[in-house]
């Protein structure tokens, strides 16, 4: 199997992970395996990664170990969570054809006026799970009409199993996918629903990575908020290119994923258009997901924020 850039920076999240001590060596090998699907690969890409053998385990300790998921709040300070029951939306699972066969996705809009902008939304490696279709059910509560994409519909699609989810994804090359993500567009951009000319994407993590793909790629995208994920597939792919508004949303800490800011803003730069680079200089990696344990409350509440402004101003 080819390593594309974003299996490599799933390789590099779980290398980081394991080397501070948030992950033990098994876990490690384990998802280096669902990524690579070869043990071979597996061993010798994470020793390039700087992790050694087995004889230099560090077992998770009280004081190293990953902080516990953050408790649920009843109102979550990147947006109100909001229930499928709520009488101002609609939310659906949906199908829709892709390149390569029948996609899945989950759609949420406004249940009275429009059409609405309409906004991608992209996933985490961990698959379209709930959290990312509350994710879609909050824009849809702020107007918008939003796709959530199931990234892993060509192995049959995304379940609570989120270690299952990422070996689907992992079987699936950068390219097949960024197919998809189009796909998914063309969806939006059929639905009466949807305002014409007025589409977006956003997306986390991994999903961030992909965003700043289909930026670089898609001529119907206005405007796109990728959330600390990858560029480096996009930038040789055509970032300079782009002729969408884009909010970049970083947090201090992310070193890894931060450190890319300097490249990316130099293809924003060359690309002409509108850009900003947020870094929340005290948040990290995952700082939005407020069902996990980097949610930073401040750095969300502030980055959820000024996305709706983006888009409210760029998919106008």
């Amino acid at each position: 199997m080819r390593l594309d850039e974003h299996k490599l920076y799933l390789l590099g999240e779980f290398a980081e992970d394991y080397l501070e001590h948030r992950m033990s060596r098994r876990d490690l090998m384990r998802r280096a395996l669902l990524v690579t699907g070869s043990i071979p690969l597996a061993a010798t890409s994470l020793f390039a990664l700087g992790c050694g053998d087995s004889d230099s385990e560090t077992a998770p300790t009280a004081t190293t170990a990953p902080p516990t998921a953050t408790p649920a709040p009843t109102t979550a300070a990147s947006g109100a969570r909001v229930p499928e029951t709520d009488a101002a939306i609609t939310a659906e699972a949906v199908t829709y054809r892709g390149a390569a066969g029948e996609l899945k996705g989950y759609l949420a809009r406004p249940r009275a006026g429009g059409p609405s902008a309409g906004v991608l939304v992209i996933h985490e490696n961990r698959g379209l799970v709930e959290h990312t279709r509350d994710v879609a059910r909050r824009y849809a509560k702020e107007g918008f009409v939003a796709l959530a994409v199931d990234m892993a519909s060509r192995g049959g699609g995304s379940t609570e199993d989120t270690q299952r989810n990422l070996g689907l994804l992992n079987q699936v090359m950068a390219e097949d996918h960024v197919k998809d993500l189009q796909s998914g567009v063309d969806f939006l951009k059929a639905q009466s629903f949807v305002k014409t000319g007025a589409l977006g994407v956003t997306g986390f993590c991994y999903g961030g990575g992909f965003t700043f793909d289909v930026i670089a790629g898609s001529a119907d995208i206005k405007a796109g908020v990728p959330y600390y994920g990858t560029a480096a597939r996009a930038i040789s792919n055509g970032l300079n290119r782009t002729k969408a508004a884009v909010l970049v949303m970083y947090g201090g800490t992310d070193a890894r994923i931060t450190g890319e800011r300097a490249q990316v803003e130099a293809a924003l730069k060359a690309a002409g258009g509108t850009y900003e680079i947020k870094v929340y200089e005290q948040a990290g990696h995952a700082f939005f997901n407020d069902t996990g344990g980097s949610y930073n409350e401040a750095a969300a509440k502030d980055a959820w924020t000024m996305t709706l402004g983006w888009f409210r101003k760029y998919l106008a």
